[in-house]
């Protein structure tokens, strides 16, 4: 009987710690985008995908807007991404990053009329 309570305690505490690891905050950089008038959204795009091949990237979403009815949200943006790291400390290698430097130089801030980015820690 005692094994048998033994065994289940470990199990339990073993899942626990697992989940625990699972858990852990990321960051979040978000990028929102105003193309300029004639500027390829296609190009950009895939650009921005590009950037999945940076080890610090953990994800990236990339989407255009979508025409809200919610009265606060802000429909004058063309294209929005998400790219998502473990930490800040990925963030920082990656805005130094070759590929991301190269991409920001030749596609993406050409073809810019204005970007605003939003950086924060998931709690």
């Amino acid at each position: 009987m005692y094994k048998v309570i033994i065994i289940l305690m470990v199990v339990i505490m073993s899942s626990c710690s697992t989940l625990e690891n699972q858990a852990k905050p990321q960051v979040q950089h978000i990028v929102m985008c105003w193309l300029k008038p004639g500027a390829s959204q296609t190009e950009f795009i895939q650009a921005v995908k590009g950037l999945k091949k940076i080890e610090e990237v953990q994800n990236v979403s990339i989407g255009t807007k979508l025409e809200s009815v919610e009265p606060v949200a802000d429909n004058t943006f063309d294209i929005s991404f998400i790219v998502t790291f473990k930490n800040n400390d990925d963030l920082k290698v990656y805005l130094d990053h070759p590929k991301h430097v190269e991409a920001v130089k030749t596609t993406l801030k050409p073809a810019l009329a204005k970007v605003v980015v939003y950086d924060f820690q998931e709690l």
